[in-house]
């Protein structure tokens, strides 16, 4: 018997499909936008990447992928000729938010996909609901405001798996086309990952129908060549040039330490992701979790045994992959959010002990993400206070939560729990985060660089403190080095000349300083926590003395 929620979405269902969506983008933008353009630089793989754009964009070479002089083979070029894009495209070089924009649009596109596709395997209610799981999911939020690859790869994922379902229905060359199109993209922006997903549906279906004839509906001879159109010209490119080390690197080293054990620190045991679900899937895991007995007891229908093997497979292989990051399973989060969406329509049907167990995990996680943000603020030194936010995360959600445990007032649950995401989001990612000064390191030294007027920028020399974000804020040319390299750079540099050092270089900056018989001026010292690496720093600025 369809209950409330269940009549709330027939209701959806009727809005025109403009509609839907128009909404679902407005949202993403309340969701998204917060922070992005205040939000510095992070540490290290957002700052990486957008760096290497710049360089692109400032050498003309949109072929061989480089870091100042290391070349950058981790990684195919598609997410950093979109960056360049949007630099060509705005004429601003040197703003972090403008590398940001494809992920935003990635960002946007994916939730009006997730919807899309659930509204072919349900209703467009249900994929109305499943869209706004995504757009409030945490880790969305993260990775639509960072510029890197994973909202990108996620998109188009979620392009060639709504083809690939549209011709498990009905032939088309259009959606066969579509699939192969967004799969040769998704291949030049993160490598072969798009396919795990595409493989579970795959496999499902292939056990449904006991074999692959239906596969033909892919028209592989003509598919396979747009695929190999669009990704094998920049990879033969690169081949070349690099003399073979892009292939070494990126699949001899990169991916093989990845299968191998935990890369940079990376590595842990199997059921990580499923520990950070409740977390990174907030603040709608609680529909995640309050479904997982509907879901047991449809798993033999189609449109559910599809979306288990699409997320299935996903989450398997990266739970038994040694490094582990918390984005990686972000293709896996459509299909959960429209499973979760699915549920609900049928009044999210299970055990009454099982809803109080999902409350209870669901609310652990609740307060734990909003006491992270006072405890951070303390740790990091911040004067910034997030108590007042803590509660209303706490007091809001809660409540919404319990009366949806007790199957009263759904509809009060999502509207609670979206205008809590939303401000969740302005207040975190558009105030808190911005304000921690301590923890943004590279923009402080910058901000404490001289001004001069014989120099277009000052060149510096950084000792100890090396992270990508302060080479993308400073310039390229600036140079990473120890205590001896930079003094010898302010010996050599004249009244251009800046030197960075960390206390734990200044030693052997001083003495070599002294070795030359250079005097130097200490102008300016920057105190913080350097989150990349766990540690704190105290960098000192210092250029040679005037005569």
């Amino acid at each position: 018997m369809q209950g409330p929620a269940g009549r709330v979405l027939e209701r959806i269902d009727g809005w025109p499909a403009a509609l839907r969506h128009g909404l679902l983008v407005l949202v993403s933008l309340a969701c998204f936008l917060p922070g992005l353009l205040t939000l510095p630089p992070s540490d290290r793989d957002e700052s990486r990447f957008a760096q290497a754009t710049k360089q692109m964009v400032e050498s003309g070479d949109y072929i061989d992928i480089r870091f100042q002089d290391t070349p950058r083979h981790k990684k195919p070029a598609g997410i950093y000729w979109m960056q360049a894009v949007a630099v060509h495209a705005t004429g601003v070089v040197d703003a972090i938010w403008v590398y940001r924009l494809p992920s935003l649009l990635a960002g946007i596109a994916a939730v009006s996909l997730t919807a899309l596709i659930g509204g072919m395997l349900f209703a467009p209610g249900t994929g109305f609901v499943a869209g706004i799981i995504m757009a409030s999911s945490v880790l969305l939020n993260v990775e639509a405001r960072l510029a890197k690859t994973d909202a990108m790869l996620l998109a188009l994922t979620l392009v060639a798996l709504a083809c690939l379902l549209h011709l498990l229905r009905t032939p088309s060359r259009r959606h066969a086309l579509g699939f192969w199109a967004a799969a040769g993209l998704g291949f030049l922006v993160k490598g072969p990952i798009l396919f795990l997903p595409v493989a579970g549906i795959i496999a499902v279906q292939a056990w449904r129908q006991r074999g692959l004839r239906w596969l033909g509906r892919l028209e592989p001879l003509r598919g396979l060549p747009l695929f190999l159109l669009i990704a094998l010209p920049w990879l033969v490119a690169i081949v070349v040039i690099s003399d073979g080390s892009f292939l070494s690197e990126s699949v001899g080293k990169d991916m093989a330490a990845k299968l191998a054990g935990g890369q940079e620190s990376h590595g842990a045991p199997p059921g990580l992701y499923l520990a950070l679900a409740p977390l990174t899937f907030w603040p709608f895991s609680l529909l995640g979790l309050l479904a997982l007995p509907w879901i047991w007891r449809n798993r033999r229908l189609e449109p559910v045994a599809l979306l288990l093997g699409w997320t299935l497979l996903t989450w398997v292989i990266f739970e038994a992959t040694p490094t582990k990051l918390a984005h990686y399973v972000l293709p896996a989060y459509p299909a959960l959010a429209i499973l979760a969406a699915a549920a609900v329509r049928d009044g999210l049907p299970g055990p009454r002990w099982s809803r109080y167990v999902a409350f209870g995990l669901w609310a652990l996680n609740t307060a734990a993400l909003a006491g992270a943000m006072p405890v951070l603020g303390q740790t990091t030194g911040a004067g910034f206070s997030a108590w007042q936010l803590a509660g209303i995360v706490l007091a809001c959600t809660g409540y919404a939560g319990w009366h949806l445990v007790h199957g009263r007032r759904p509809a009060l649950f999502a509207t609670v729990i979206l205008i809590t995401a939303g401000l969740f989001s302005a207040v975190v990612f558009g105030r808190f985060l911005p304000a921690l000064d301590p923890v943004f390191i590279a923009p402080r030294i910058v901000a404490a660089l001289p001004a001069s007027g014989d120099c277009e920028r000052p060149a510096l020399a950084s000792a100890g403190y090396s992270e990508p974000s302060l080479v993308f804020l400073a310039g390229t040319a600036t140079r990473l080095t120890d205590g001896a390299g930079a003094a010898d750079h302010l010996a050599a540099g004249g009244a251009c000349a800046v030197a960075a050092v960390d206390e734990r270089q200044l030693p052997a900056f001083l003495d070599r300083s002294k070795e030359i018989g250079q005097s130097l001026e200490k102008l300016e010292e920057v105190a913080g926590f350097n989150y990349a690496r766990g540690k704190r720093v105290r960098i000192a600025i210092y250029r040679v003395q005037a005569p």
